[in-house]
């Protein structure tokens, strides 16, 4: 019996099934979505953000270009 115990597979084995029980009401947890659903809103809002950044960018850029173009008399 005391051999039992000092089984490494054995230890391997319980604690991964232990692993997957914990993991499982995790995952289920109202709260653990809750979390999910802020951090992907939070990251599709920083995305929304670094593109009307860029897109205010990019339109400031061909204003200054369209200007310098205007200035040279060059089409």
């Amino acid at each position: 019996m005391l051999n039992c115990l000092k089984n490494q597979k054995l230890w391997c084995a319980v604690g991964g099934a232990a692993a997957v029980i914990v993991g499982k009401k995790v995952v289920k947890a109202k709260k653990t979505r809750e979390l999910c659903v802020s951090g992907l809103a939070k990251g599709m809002k920083l995305r929304a953000d670094a593109q009307e950044a860029f897109r205010s960018m990019k339109d400031e850029a061909n204003d200054i270009c369209c200007d310098a173009k205007a200035e040279a008399g060059v089409e």
